[in-house]
């Protein structure tokens, strides 16, 4: 079982799962800032931290895997079914099945007052940037900058919200 806090108004809603991978000795651990939030038949997997800041909501139908560390800010906005990985499996020795080749994790950061859209995906070792919008089903694989409004798979910049 991984291990759950809580600050004063946070709140996470039915059908909330969370599996512990068993492959390590390290518990998934999951901290709420005061006023944040996981809607219903949202998954948190993994054996890492993970973090949800001050008035931050994760949309229903959303994955988080963390198995390194996964840091939401505050004032964050994540739509649902939207799939945060820190993590990849290795597939670089054609000798042994990839299943059997373990995993590579890098930290993921979700700055403060950030739109995640419907559908996204954030892989592992991606810093998303203060104050920016990441369109619905984008997939993002490289640092997002400050305000910026990224789209497309894989994402790019489309503008930036002061133009």
């Amino acid at each position: 079982m991984g291990i759950i806090k809580a600050e004063n108004k946070s709140y996470i809603e039915k059908r909330f799962s969370i599996k512990v991978f068993t492959y390590k000795r390290s518990k998934l651990k999951v901290f709420l800032r005061k006023g944040a939030g996981i809607q219903h038949d949202v998954i948190i997997q993994g054996t890492g931290n993970l973090e949800i800041g001050e008035n931050s909501f994760v949309g229903s139908f959303s994955t988080i895997g963390v198995n390194s560390k996964v840091c939401i800010g505050s004032n964050v906005m994540i739509a649902q079914n939207v799939s945060i990985r820190d993590t990849d499996h290795r597939f670089d020795d054609f000798t042994i099945p990839m299943i059997q080749q373990g995993i590579l994790t890098e930290p993921v950061f979700i700055e403060d007052n950030v739109w995640i859209g419907f559908g996204v995906v954030i892989t592992k070792g991606v810093t998303v940037g203060r104050g920016s919008i990441i369109a619905a089903n984008a997939v993002v694989t490289k640092n997002v900058p400050e305000n910026a409004i990224m789209g497309g798979v894989p994402a790019k910049v489309l503008k930036f919200r002061n133009e």
